[in-house]
């Protein structure tokens, strides 16, 4: 770890991320805009997942920054991934909802 990311005291997760396609994407551009970034796996389920192509099954991935370049960050996030990061919403029947 460089001593830049070191000097950093508050991080914060973006969304969960579940291949590592999207991870190297969104760490890329983070980069190129000189955005600080870790990548960390939930080990938890990690540890029995299952890597099936360019995906990870049962593995979460979570991109962090420093709380500085937060909004920065979320806002490239939300410009690669767009609505893949949100959970979808319920639909109904009734055209007034």
């Amino acid at each position: 770890m460089s001593h830049e990311v070191k000097s950093y005291a508050e991080w914060r997760s973006l969304p969960p991320l579940e291949g590592g396609v999207w991870v190297a994407m969104v760490t890329e551009v983070l980069d190129t805009e000189g955005i600080p970034n870790l990548v960390k796996t939930d080990l938890a389920a990690g540890g029995l997942g299952m890597v099936i192509g360019t995906e990870t099954i049962g593995k979460a991935w979570r991109v962090q920054v420093p709380e500085e370049f937060f909004e920065r960050a979320l806002s490239i996030y939300e410009t690669i991934l767009g609505d893949q990061g949100n959970e979808p919403t319920e639909e109904t029947d009734d055209p007034d909802a």
